[in-house]
């Protein structure tokens, strides 16, 4: 791809939102209708984690962290018109930084003309679907439409981040589980889809063989899991099948966090595996290069 070389650090799974949501997200659910959400990023009776970032402050935490690129996942939004608009965020942004940040977009198949809506949003750059959440979401990852958008990701050589939540993990607002067995009879219905599994696939494959076309971002694992998971994934899922993600911006280091950043993760992470310098360039970008279109 153009702009892209070899040796980049890239942040497979972030997120971002426009100045209205970030000075009123109270008013920007209340308008979309998008109560899970709010509850995740304004949850009563508890500290949030949520962080927020502008444009200036994301692409100058990025410089000071070394970010090359990060990958923009859309929100899995309850409510398909909140997936249209949010993906216009998304094409705004890419086109004002289009060496800085890829797209991925926001689904749900209820999206009138769901594959036209794919091919177009292809025209326009985006690169990839998720970070998808059918159980939050509320559709079931085997509807027609649903498979027909994953058969398109598939012929094109689009990745799928999908949210995984660790059933035996921290509770959090809005918790809803995601299983397993879902996810690997998608892989297996079509072995030429590259599913990303978010959040480290809830550790699943460190017990469990997968898939070949299954990968696993590392997104929020400061907060999930303790730091010796990251060489144990290593040595028993391979390298070549980790994805290094932070989930910028929320803030993953709540004791000592005030504010989000790259730096405290990629300096744990870096620090706590002892791996050649091609298996850490894999993971912190080739990875995600090769997953590309």
């Amino acid at each position: 791809m153009i702009g892209i070389e070899v040796g980049m650090i890239i942040d497979a799974h972030t997120h971002r939102y426009p100045d209205e949501v970030i000075s009123n997200p109270v008013a920007f659910a209340r308008r979309t209708g998008e109560s899970k959400w709010l509850h995740m990023v304004v949850p009563q009776n508890r500290l949030s984690l949520q962080g927020w970032a502008n444009r200036e402050t994301m692409l100058a935490d990025m410089d000071a962290a070394g970010i090359d690129r990060c990958v923009l996942l859309g929100w899995y939004w309850e409510n398909s018109l909140t997936c249209l608009e949010g993906n216009e965020w998304q094409l705004k942004w890419i086109r004002q930084d289009p060496e800085r940040f890829i797209a991925f977009l926001s689904l749900k198949p209820e999206i009138p003309n769901l594959v036209d809506y794919l091919k177009r949003a292809q025209e326009n750059g985006f690169q990839g679907i998720g970070e998808s959440h059918p159980w939050a979401q509320e559709f079931s990852i085997k509807q027609r439409e649903w498979i027909q958008a994953m058969e398109f990701a598939s012929i094109h050589g689009w990745p799928v981040n999908f949210h995984v939540t660790d059933p035996q993990g921290r509770e959090y607002p809005g918790k809803t589980l995601t299983p397993m067995e879902d996810f690997i009879w998608l892989a297996n219905e079509l072995p030429e889809l590259k599913i990303i599994l978010a959040h480290a696939g809830a550790l699943h494959g460190l017990k469990h063989s997968m898939p070949n076309n299954i990968y696993f971002d590392l997104a929020a694992c400061p907060l999930l899991y303790p730091q010796s998971i990251y060489r144990k994934m290593i040595d028993l899922i391979g390298s070549d099948k980790i994805l290094w993600g932070t989930d910028y911006p929320l803030k993953i280091y709540p004791s000592h966090q005030s504010k989000p950043d790259f730096n405290s993760f990629l300096k744990e992470f870096k620090s706590s595996v002892n791996i050649e310098s091609n298996q850490e360039a894999a993971i912190l970008g080739q990875n995600m290069l090769n997953l590309l279109p």
